[in-house]
């Protein structure tokens, strides 16, 4: 049996779930309501895997990268701007995902890396 929990919200609060709700595809309130908290406690599996194995491809490019060998300065090039790239995107997301990422990757290898440059 479901238990019932009454939830007041001020007029902000009211404005900005009513704007929500009607953008979704959710035919109840309470249905909308209780899918964004519960997916909100959900990590986003799908989500972090595609981040994990593209996190691991750069490692394994980055590792390929550092290897000597003809047109090295190149290779430093690729590296720089490689890893120039990661520590944008990884600012650019939530703390979640950046844990997520910092288990694969150490960015302060990474940014020491850079500032060497």
């Amino acid at each position: 049996m479901g238990k019932y929990v009454p939830i007041r919200f001020n007029d902000e609060e009211a404005g900005f779930l009513e704007r929500s709700f009607a953008a979704s595809d959710d035919v109840a309130l309470s249905t909308h309501i209780k899918r964004v908290y519960f997916d909100a406690l959900r990590p986003n599996t799908d989500a972090l895997a595609g981040v994990r194995s593209e996190l691991e491809k750069m490692g394994s490019l980055i590792g390929r990268l550092e290897q000597p060998g003809d047109g090295a300065g190149d290779q430093r090039l690729m590296l720089s701007i490689l890893c120039g790239l990661y520590v944008m995107v990884r600012k650019s997301v939530g703390d979640s995902i950046r844990a997520q990422a910092d288990q694969v990757l150490d960015v302060s290898a990474i940014e020491t890396y850079l500032r060497g440059r």
